[in-house]
């Protein structure tokens, strides 16, 4: 039987502060890159020594992390550490899946700040007084975000009660993807929808599974399709009020 092992463990950096007196210097010359990974919650344990590489008291101290571009020019992310050991200089970056949806994987920057007295001054990463440390930010655990498709809304009349009218969404090729979902959103629609499906390049339009019915709905819906239909559209079937104002798909 074929095994792999697995392991879980804790990323871990140690960084320095110069307090006091000492003419001793930290000799490390490498700070190793951090990788923060989309789609999962992420850890990150710093480890404050000073020049003596004795542990730092930091206790009730406001420590900043910043993470920045490789070019300096955007702050994708400013945070506080957790203490978790103050006494024994030990905080944690703590980051929610949340906090990385808007920022894509890239390489970048971080750096980390510590007040002392009326200054904030920086935390060193390298023999080199080096304040700023690489980290990346990778999409390893799942699968790279794909932004939704957008599909237009076909120019209509107003609908009124008395005169239904019906109009359709722009054309989506949907590349042989058996798998569609759509989020439409509807302000006061009343009327139908319909998923239609075409195997040939313009023409005999079908009907996919059943007319959708609503009666002055407003907010956001979401429809699946399944099977193979090379190009999709939606049909907005004798409507007697309101709109569809936005089409988002993948």
């Amino acid at each position: 039987m074929y095994s792999t092992s697995l392991y879980i463990t804790k990323t871990s950096q140690t960084v320095v502060l110069y307090f006091g007196n000492s003419t001793r210097r930290y000799e490390t010359v490498y700070a190793k890159p951090l990788t923060l990974h989309k789609g999962v919650d992420n850890k990150i344990q710093f480890k404050f020594i000073n020049q003596d590489q004795k542990p730092v008291d930091i206790t009730d101290k406001e420590l900043t992390c910043r993470i920045i571009s490789t070019d300096g020019k955007v702050e994708l992310i400013k945070t506080s550490l957790v203490p978790t050991l103050p006494l024994t200089g030990l905080a944690e970056l703590q980051l929610r899946e949340n906090d990385l949806d808007d920022i894509i994987a890239q390489s970048a920057f971080y750096s980390i700040e510590i007040p002392e007295g009326t200054f904030n001054i920086p935390v060193f990463v390298d023999s080199d007084s080096g304040a700023r440390g690489h980290i990346k930010i990778t999409d390893s655990v799942r699968p790279k975000h794909v932004p939704s498709d957008t599909l237009t809304i076909g120019s209509h009349r107003e609908a009124v009660h008395y005169a239904p009218i019906s109009y359709y969404s722009g054309e989506y090729v949907s590349r042989g993807n058996p798998l569609l979902t759509f989020q439409i959103y509807l302000d006061q629609y009343s009327g139908g929808i319909q998923f239609q499906g075409t195997t040939m390049l313009d023409t005999d339009w079908y009907d996919i599974d059943s007319n959708y019915i609503h009666d002055m709905s407003t907010g956001t819906f979401y429809y699946t399709v399944e099977g193979f239909h090379p190009k999709v559209r939606i049909q907005f079937k004798d409507s007697t009020n309101g709109n569809a104002t936005k089409i988002l798909l993948r």
